[in-house]
C-alpha cells in the first residue's frame, strides 16, 4: 500500500460521518432510529420542493447546466450581486478542497482553528500545506488575536466556520471585521457559514456584509443545513471575479446535478418555509439546552442548529449506549472528548434522546 497511496495521504485521518439510521437498524435490529448526529433540518425541504420535483421534465438524459445558470442568477439576485462572483460545489466539502487546490501549493500555510470542522485540515493535507490548527479558548470559543497570531508569509489560507462545527460558538461582528482588516493581503480568508440561518446573536453579522473589508475574502453557503437539501449535494462560494475564474478552472465539470441545481432554486424562493422551520429549530434548540441543564449538565452556547453536550464520563461510551437505544448523536474526538454533539431535531425527536439519555447515565451511574 505504501508504494501506491502518497505518504501524506496515508498520514491523514479520513473524515468520520455520521451513523446512518439504516446501517444502525441493520447491525442492532432496532426498527425507529432517531438521527440526531449530521445537523440535517429534520422539516426536509420545502414541500413546493417536493411538489415542483415531482412534476418537473428535468431531461435526466442529459448532462446538468455545467455553469448551474439558473441558480446562480437566482443567488446573485438574492445576495445582491452580479452572478460572477459565484460558482457552485458539489456541497461545501468539494469547494473547501477547490479553495486548496487553486489558492496555495505545497509548502505553503494555511490557518484553521481546533476543534473546527476537519475537512479544513483534510483539504490542507491533501494539497501538501503546512498548517497552524489554532486552539479555541477553552476549546470552545475563537479568538481573534490567537487567529491572526498563527498568520505568517506563508500563509495563503484562513479558514473560519462561523458559527463554528461543532461548538456552536461564533466571532461576533466587530471582531469579525477587525479579522478580515488586519490579515495580511495575501492570505485568501475563508469564511464558512454552513450554520448562518440558525445564527439569532443581536451581535452576529454574515460575512456578506463584511465584503468591503477586504478583496480576498470567500463565504461559502449550503443548501445541506437549513434548506433541507442535505441528500443533493449543493453548495456555492461567493468571492471576487478572480477568484470565481480560478476555482473554474479546476472545478470538476457538471458537479452539481440537474436535480440539485433545479432544487436549490425553489428552495431559494421559498423564504417563507426556510423561516418556519429556522423558527421552530431555534425554539427547540433553548428547550432542549434548557432540558439537558435541568439535568446538571454543561451545554455550550450555541448559534448552530445542534447543541454540544459534556458527558460525566466519556461522550464515546454515551454515544455507544444511545445506539442501543436507537438514538444517534456524535461522539467528539480530542480535546472534547467528554463531549457530545446533537442535532435539535423534532420535538418528539429531542424527547425520545433526553428519555435515552436518562437511562444511559442512570445505568451507567453518572
Amino acid at each position: 500500500m505504501s508504494n501506491l497511496v502518497a505518504p501524506h495521504i496515508l498520514a491523514l485521518t479520513a473524515y468520520e460521518p455520521g451513523k446512518p439510521e439504516d446501517e444502525l437498524k441493520r447491525e442492532l435490529g432496532i426498527e425507529e432510529v432517531v438521527k440526531l448526529a449530521s445537523n440535517e433540518n429534520p422539516y426536509g425541504p420545502s414541500p413546493k420542493v417536493l411538489a415542483a420535483l415531482f412534476n418537473a421534465n428535468l431531461s435526466l438524459n442529459r448532462y446538468p447546466d455545467p455553469s448551474g445558470h439558473d441558480l446562480r442568477e437566482a443567488l446573485a439576485a438574492h445576495h445582491s450581486i452580479p452572478a460572477d462572483h459565484i460558482t457552485l460545489g458539489n456541497g461545501s466539502n468539494e469547494l473547501i478542497d477547490l479553495l486548496c487546490r487553486v489558492c496555495a501549493s505545497r509548502d505553503d500555510h494555511a490557518v484553521f482553528g481546533h476543534p473546527s470542522f476537519p475537512c479544513y485540515r483534510i483539504g490542507s493535507i491533501a494539497q501538501e500545506l503546512r498548517y497552524g490548527a489554532v486552539s479555541l479558548r477553552d476549546d470552545l470559543h475563537w479568538n481573534v488575536d490567537d487567529l491572526l497570531d498563527a498568520v505568517t508569509p506563508k500563509t495563503k489560507l484562513l479558514f473560519v466556520s462561523n458559527p463554528n462545527n461543532p461548538t456552536g460558538s461564533y466571532i461576533a461582528g466587530a471582531e469579525l471585521e477587525r479579522l478580515l482588516a488586519s490579515v495580511p493581503d495575501h492570505v485568501l480568508v475563508v469564511i464558512d457559514e454552513a450554520y448562518l440561518e440558525y445564527a439569532d446573536a443581536a451581535d452576529f453579522r454574515p460575512a456578506t456584509q463584511l465584503r468591503d473589508a477586504r478583496e480576498r475574502l470567500a463565504i461559502l453557503r449550503t443548501f445541506s443545513k437549513a434548506y433541507g437539501l442535505a441528500g443533493l449535494r449543493v453548495g456555492y462560494v461567493i468571492g471576487t471575479p478572480e477568484l470565481i475564474f480560478a476555482l473554474n478552472r479546476l472545478r470538476a465539470p457538471f458537479n452539481v446535478g440537474t436535480i440539485g441545481q433545479h432544487a436549490a432554486r425553489l428552495a431559494l424562493g421559498d423564504q417563507a418555509h426556510l423561516a418556519t422551520t429556522v423558527d421552530a429549530c431555534l425554539r427547540d434548540r433553548t428547550k432542549l439546552r434548557n432540558a439537558l441543564r435541568e439535568r446538571g449538565l454543561e451545554v455550550a452556547p450555541s448559534q448552530a442548529n445542534f447543541l454540544l453536550v459534556k458527558m460525566p464520563n466519556s461522550g464515546r461510551a454515551v454515544y455507544e449506549a444511545l445506539l442501543h437505544e436507537g438514538v444517534i448523536v456524535r461522539a467528539m474526538h480530542a480535546p472534547l472528548g467528554s463531549w457530545v454533539r446533537v442535532t435539535v431535531g423534532r420535538p418528539e425527536e429531542n424527547t425520545r434522546f433526553l428519555e435515552a439519555l436518562d437511562r444511559v447515565l442512570r445505568e451507567s451511574g453518572g
